[in-house]
């Protein structure tokens, strides 16, 4: 598989991949000497397009028309695009890619960071058959699951108004208390992640199980 671009989750599925395989990744970048610079990428040129039958386009979705006016007849007849933009949806798809390609959605339900940092998060796909394909190529190197690509914009943009919407609320509150930036920053940074962990596995500590009691009417001891 060829992937398509070197932003954050590029770079994220770069490094999981790289790391699983024990093998460079194939990778095309407008701007070839970040590719050439990092150990886990093996540049490769539009004129070599035509040797890749399946793509993973991790570009934003701004970039997305200019690449497949460039670019789309270069590959072969077949071709299947794996899209990871959680903006595009597959009728905009259809409008970049000729018939005689396919195209599939690959969208990360999560945050690109995370993944490339803490290997957190999960591809959707919409049939077995693609993720399959997709858990192959990578050596099962991420969560993959089953969903709709509108159902994983919804996640994603609810989940981030709302860690926005609280990030901006603990700033303001702890400004108002006069807490010093740099605490500010480390609370901002440090908290909202572990708590989302400790939701996941079930291990909140004392203080965060205290104010879930509250918020909850739970005035029992465990």
């Amino acid at each position: 598989m060829l992937i398509i671009g070197y932003g954050t989750l590029a770079r994220a599925v770069i490094k999981r991949v790289s790391a699983k395989t024990d093998a460079s990744v194939n990778v095309y970048n407008r701007t070839q000497s970040v590719v050439d610079s990092d150990p886990d990428c093996n540049y490769v040129p539009p004129e070599q397009f035509h040797r890749y039958s399946k793509v993973l386009v991790a570009l934003p979705a701004p970039a997305f028309e200019d690449f497949f006016r460039r670019w789309e007849g270069s590959f072969p007849e077949g071709t299947c695009f794996f899209y990871c933009a959680t903006k595009i949806m597959q009728g905009e798809m259809k409008a970049y890619v000729k018939n005689k390609h396919s195209v599939v959605p690959c969208k990360l339900a999560g945050h690109a960071e995370t993944l490339r940092l803490l290997g957190e998060g999960a591809f959707a796909f919409e049939h077995e058959e693609r993720r399959a394909q997709f858990n192959r190529w990578s050596d099962g190197a991420f969560n993959t699951i089953i969903a709709k690509e509108d159902q994983v914009m919804k996640g994603n943009r609810v989940a981030t108004e709302e860690n926005l919407r609280a990030l901006l609320t603990i700033e303001q509150k702890l400004q108002q208390e006069g807490v010093p930036r740099s605490l500010i920053e480390s609370v901002n940074t440090s908290i909202p992640g572990g708590i989302a962990q400790a939701h996941k596995n079930g291990t909140h500590g004392h203080f965060a199980k205290e104010i879930l009691k509250k918020w909850r009417g739970d005035n029992h001891d465990e």
